[in-house]
């Protein structure tokens, strides 16, 4: 049992460490990253459409919008008109998710929907943020000082939007821009809210709800912790997030939230109860704006991955409101220490799958079972609690543990196999024995052959002692074992004999040479023999020169 126990010690869990250590290693550098964002997007996918949140309402301008009114971009004074139009239903926060930053139609219109703004409460107009490559975007005309909130959202590096911005500053721009505005003031102090943010937070309000900070600065609403990501978050490796970022948490692909075309407002047939204290959002989702933006998703309404801007908002506001007032969990991710915990359990799992599983058949069923487990175990807790785990990293550490424990095993297996081969050798070789005696020995070596597999080497093998274990007992895999490794020997045995049979001389040979091993060689040398012997027995006279015939004919027999 000790060297059993030392045995498997060795094998799995010095393998498995083996392959857990330069495996974290890789991910650490973002060996992975690609390979976990997309199980990520693949988790995303295949969770069921959650129901929709009628607490936000997006005011659409789409493509039939823009052909009636015969209007791209929209103007001042139309958006001003159904922004006039939502606020007096009395809605908690309105978002406008369109860009203002220079006049669109007749100037009368810019001036009344500089008035509207000005003159409400619950409109919250975009802007963006400058970057190193764009000088930013100011919000519309009539935002107050300090009421700008951004609308960017932060891409990975395959342009894909999983996350979502709650507080972020300007950065310096190598553009200058015409104006100066919240957007582009680079000081240190100056935070902005995200435009889904600054919604959230209204509605919230309107509820008694307040933020507040925890001991290590983050925002928390009532029991709900809005825990920011970390550049390391879950699959990611550098992630860029040095401002306030959560994951950002879809509902699903399809129309999740109310939505209402501008027309619809602009014309009254809107029932003030689907606005009234609820979020409302303004934006296109014509296909002309090309205000798209990718999602996990494969296939969202318009048929590609692609999911218009304001409705990626729309989940952004409906993720806190949910995680405040349902509970629905946030994506989250563990810690590295636990991660890396993770990955080397299921590594020294699947290696002793392998070690106990040493038929073929076995081993591939369990390495194909573990495969699904895991998969099933990160998708199951990502559904329930939003706890992304390291898929990727994790399945390539348990297929290659259980392939590196599997070949030391047939490696280990392979000096018992030699042991037992030589043994038999030496008692067919030694027919002293008796039948009796040979069989004892013979359900000996069975025993030594089950002990080799329960981990012995092949020198604790040879050493055990000479009582015997009823062959009876031995295992159908042990017994097969035997006979195919006798059956070899025996045929080995034979071959040698037969090798050394005609290695022997031939009886009553004059030159007590051993003849050759050739049959062809052995004729010859025979025929040579028997030349020489009639050579010597009739030897012609001296002179003679006697012809064939006569020659032949002296040695025919006389009646």
């Amino acid at each position: 049992m000790a060297t059993s126990l030392k045995s498997l010690f060795k094998t799995v869990l010095l393998t498995s460490l083996a392959v857990t250590v330069p495996l974290v290693g890789i991910r650490f550098w973002g060996g992975f990253e690609g390979a976990e964002l997309a199980a990520y997007d693949e988790f995303i996918r295949r969770r069921p459409a959650e129901k929709p949140d009628d607490r936000i309402v997006i005011v659409t301008i789409s493509d039939d919008d823009i052909e009636q009114l015969q209007q791209y971009p929209i103007h001042d004074g139309t958006l001003a008109e159904a922004l006039k139009t939502l606020d007096s239903k009395q809605p908690r926060a309105i978002g406008v998710d369109i860009s203002r930053d220079v006049p669109h139609g007749l100037p009368a219109g810019r001036d009344r929907l500089t008035q509207v703004i000005q003159k409400s409460e619950t409109i919250i107009t975009g802007c963006l943020l400058s970057t190193a490559n764009h000088p930013g975007s100011p919000p519309a005309p009539g935002t107050p000082p300090g009421g700008a909130a951004f609308a960017d959202f932060p891409q990975d590096i395959d342009k894909i939007v999983r996350r979502t911005k709650l507080i972020s500053t300007p950065a310096q721009s190598n553009r200058r821009s015409r104006t100066n505005h919240d957007c582009n003031d680079v000081r240190a102090d100056n935070e902005l809210p995200s435009l889904s943010f600054q919604l959230a937070l209204m509605y919230l309000d309107g509820a008694d709800i307040k933020p507040d900070s925890t001991a290590t600065n983050q925002i928390q609403f009532r029991q709900t912790v809005l825990r920011r990501i970390d550049p390391q978050f879950g699959g990611y490796v550098r992630a860029d997030a040095p401002d306030y970022q959560l994951m950002l948490n879809y509902r699903g692909a399809d129309r999740i939230f109310r939505e209402i075309s501008i027309l619809d407002v602009l014309r009254q047939k809107v029932d003030p109860q689907l606005i009234r204290d609820r979020v409302v959002l303004i934006g296109y989702t014509s296909e002309v704006s090309k205000d798209e933006l990718n999602t996990p998703f494969s296939e969202t309404r318009s048929g590609s991955r692609t999911m218009p801007g304001v409705v990626v908002h729309a989940h952004a506001v409906s993720q806190i409101l949910s995680a405040v007032l349902d509970n629905r969990p946030l994506i989250r991710s563990g810690s590295n220490l636990g991660e890396v915990l993770w990955i080397f359990v299921w590594s020294f799992g699947s290696g002793l799958i392998a070690f106990y599983n040493r038929r073929l058949g076995l081993f591939l069923l369990g390495l194909v079972g573990t495969g699904f487990a895991l998969w099933g175990i990160c998708y199951g807790v990502f559904l329930a609690q939003g706890l992304w785990l390291p898929f990727v990293p994790t399945l390539t550490a348990a297929i290659l543990t259980a392939v590196a424990v599997r070949v030391l095993d047939l490696a280990s297996r392979s000096g018992y196999t030699q042991a037992i081969y030589e043994q038999i050798k030496d008692q067919i070789q030694g027919q002293g024995a008796s039948r009796d005696r040979r069989g004892d020995y013979l359900e000996n070596l069975v025993q030594r052959a089950r002990i080799a597999r329960q981990g012995q080497t092949a020198a604790d093998l040879l050493s055990l002692g000479t009582k015997p274990e009823p062959l009876a007992t031995a295992t159908p895999e042990m017994q097969a074992l035997y006979q195919q490794i006798a059956a070899q020997v025996k045929a080995d045995v034979a071959k040698e004999q037969a090798t050394r049979q005609n290695a022997i001389p031939q009886s009553g040979s004059p030159t007590g040479i051993a003849q050759p091993r050739s049959s062809k060689t052995s004729r010859i040398q025979n025929l040579l023999s028997r030349a020489q012997q009639t050579r010597s027995a009739h030897s012609l006279p001296a002179e003679g020169g006697a012809s064939l015939e006569s020659s032949s004919a002296s040695n025919e027999p006389h009646d």
